[in-house]
Formats: C-alpha cells, sequence, structure tokens
C-alpha cells in the first residue's frame, strides 16, 4: 500500500513539472537560463534581429 502511495505522489509530482514546462513553453519563456556566453550553442538557438 505503502508503494502505491509514493508512486501515485511521483506521478503528481512529474505531472506538475511537465505542465509547468508546456505552459512556460506556451509563453515563449526558455529553461536556458540565455546565458549564451558560455553555451557552445549560441548563435543556434536564440536568433538575434542584427541591426
Amino acid at each position: 500500500m505503502g508503494t502505491a502511495i509514493v508512486l501515485l505522489v511521483l506521478a503528481a509530482l512529474l505531472s506538475l513539472i511537465v505542465l509547468s514546462m508546456v505552459r512556460d513553453r506556451k509563453a515563449g519563456k526558455n529553461s536556458c537560463g540565455h546565458k549564451c556566453g558560455c553555451c557552445p550553442m549560441a548563435g543556434q538557438c536564440h536568433k538575434y534581429k542584427k541591426n
């Protein structure tokens, strides 16, 4: 019985995390933190407009 409760709690936490990530993605937020100076993909993930 205890295993089932722990499993349900973990499943609920996982679903909340995924839901939060989906909402952030739809809102245009990014999880990388935009610290592109130290990122090897600095020029690839965030396309900046050149003035």
